[in-house]
């Protein structure tokens, strides 16, 4: 491994290497443990997505409270006059092209926009975006195509003087296709896009030791698991609930590589069954995985093996097992297409997928997952809050087993869980101050002790000791 002299991660923990198999990435210079802040970075250039455009500022990406509207395109919106006049530099071009086509760009012509703005601003800037990779060849015909169409777009939006030539800009499409971030909010719910050179040499891996989270459009690298010395540092590109031929897919698609991960490897073995694709075993006592009738050789209609954890006798008909798994699969599909227009018709094709997958798929299978955060997101607007503590709760047995310990995901499930608790009639509080102490513990690692959705679970947990010391008195 070769170390690149790269100064703009000005981190006395990581530097920057390159290798045959991964081409660049960050490593470790010295131990770092969990919670440990690693890097943080401003975007390049960012844009709130085109659903909540109208919801958060475009100058802070602050989410909430009243916001000013652009006055001239009704499009752009802002938490303060002093982020509205920050922002000018890059809105007022992008602003006449509004009023004048009367249509709003979506989200990655906007971004391109702003980051082509900013080259013209600083010009010294921008070798941080052209050291990207773009892997332009990779791409198929039809997206480079598209690419192309967007090009005439991003003409129409900004100064003439800001464009680069057609096959840069189509190297720049490629660019930002690859390397670009979505913003979360505080529950890891994507309302942004933006770029972030630095932080783009991360990585990918299926069991990742650091995490990417936000404040606003601050974005920081935090450790969540021991790192070594000359560790790499890496993050997940993709769904880690996802099955590994569908993570590995969805990695080839995007971002041209097949995943060697641990995590993807551990598979490759009959004896190690992926849980996102197993059925339950059929003792409901337990909580095995077992072989699905995809992997089984091809021909075999009836399957029979004995689990190995509580020894029951499985027996499955792997042609019903398939058939159960499709009709789940289309009531699940009809349900999601439902889900803007009638959210209890909804909900009845979500419950009849529940119902077959529930007694057939493991705990932790991607379909019953998806299934369970469904449902769970319906009780919620619903406010049936012990249909939704039902699904919370068997979403974190879930997320037990498909996150470490410290990932985000399972920390702020737990914390939605203690809210619907708080919300339930007859208040269990010796329960939602145990949740609310677990949550805590893993947002502090993941988030940090400094971060306000971090300081906000702290609270909850205050006013719940508060409550429960009242009780017992």
């Amino acid at each position: 491994m070769e170390t690149l002299k790269i100064s703009k991660i000005a981190n006395k923990k990581v530097c920057v290497k390159t290798c045959e198999s991964s081409g660049r990435g960050i490593y470790a210079m010295q131990k770092i443990s969990p919670g440990d802040l690693i890097i943080q970075d401003t975007p390049y250039a960012a844009v709130v997505d085109d659903a909540n455009i109208s919801v958060a500022c475009s100058g802070c990406f602050s989410k909430g409270g009243r916001l000013l509207c652009c006055s001239s395109c009704n499009v752009i919106h802002y938490c303060s006059e002093e982020c509205q006049r920050k922002d000018r530099p890059y809105h007022q071009h992008e602003c006449k092209s509004f009023v004048k086509h009367k249509r709003t760009p979506p989200a990655s012509i906007r971004l391109i926009c702003r980051i082509l703005m900013h080259r013209m601003n600083d010009l010294a800037s921008f070798k941080g975006i052209e050291d990207l990779q773009s892997n332009r060849i990779m791409f198929k015909q039809e997206q480079i195509e598209t690419f192309a169409q967007m090009c005439m777009v991003v003409r129409e939006c900004i100064s003439q003087d800001a464009l680069l030539s057609a096959s840069e800009m189509l190297d720049l499409f490629c660019r930002m296709t690859e390397n670009s971030f979505s913003i979360l909010d505080e529950e890891m719910i994507a309302f942004g896009v933006g770029i972030y050179p630095n932080v783009s040499l991360l990585n990918h891996s299926c069991r990742p030791n650091c995490v990417v989270i936000f404040e606003k459009s601050k974005l920081m690298v935090r450790c969540i698991e021991p790192i070594n010395n000359d560790q790499e540092l890496v993050i997940n590109y993709v769904d880690l609930s996802l099955p590994v031929e569908e993570r590995r897919k969805e990695l080839q698609k995007q971002y041209f590589f097949w995943c060697h991960c641990d995590s993807c490897e551990l598979f490759k073995s009959k004896d190690n069954i992926d849980p996102r694709s197993a059925l339950r075993c059929q003792n409901y006592k337990c909580s095995n995985a077992i072989e699905p009738p995809s992997s089984l050789d091809l021909g075999i209609e009836e399957y029979t093996s004995t689990c190995k954890i509580c020894s029951h006798n499985i027996h499955y008909d792997v042609v019903d097992v398939e058939k159960r798994i499709s009709k789940s699969l289309q009531l699940y599909e009809k349900g999601t297409n439902l889900r803007d227009q009638d959210n209890l018709q909804a909900m009845t094709y979500f419950k009849q997928a529940f119902e077959i997958q529930n007694k057939l798929l493991h705990m932790a299978n991607y379909n019953l997952v998806s299934t369970h955060k469904a449902l769970f997101d319906i009780y919620c607007n619903l406010k049936n809050w012990p249909e939704a503590l039902s699904h919370s709760l068997a979403l974190i047995d879930s997320y037990r087993i498909l996150y470490s310990r410290t990932h985000p995901l399972l920390g702020i499930q737990i914390y939605t869980t203690a809210r619907i608790y708080m919300s339930m009639d007859n208040v269990d509080i010796c329960k939602v101050v145990e949740l609310l102490r677990e949550a805590l513990k893993i947002l502090e690692i993941s988030y940090g002790f400094k971060h306000p959705f971090t300081k906000m679970v702290e609270m909850n947990l205050w006013d719940a000791h508060g409550e429960l010391n009242s009780k017992k008195c």
